[in-house]
């Protein structure tokens, strides 16, 4: 895996995530909170989309983290990634998971 799929497995991840929390018959957690708010269509799209901000922000935060660019329970560092077979994911350092975490999270 290279960082632009690692990238790629963690915005379809983020998207797969907003789409079952937003479908009420999903079963989630998440859905059954939003059902129990008893909120009308406009309130439900508005947490919906407050979902989808947190989401972003967390997923692009976390790969800053991974990428040395932003601090994870307090402490910022370069972590080395790599996939199951020891290859690294980001090997020019931490600067292609930054740009593409930019491109797949904050550029829209």
């Amino acid at each position: 895996m290279v960082a632009q799929e690692f990238v790629r497995a963690c915005k379809e991840e983020r998207d797969a995530l907003l789409a079952m929390f937003s479908d009420a018959s999903a079963g989630t957690t998440v859905g059954q909170h939003l059902d129990a708010a008893q909120l009308n269509s406009e309130q439900r799209r508005n947490v919906i989309a407050a979902l989808d901000v947190a989401l972003t922000d967390t997923f692009y935060t976390l790969l800053m983290g991974l990428a040395g660019e932003a601090s994870l329970g307090g402490q910022q560092q370069t972590y080395r990634l790599s996939d199951e077979m020891g290859r690294p994911i980001s090997p020019s350092e931490h600067a292609d998971l930054v740009d593409l975490a930019f491109e797949a999270f904050q550029a829209d």
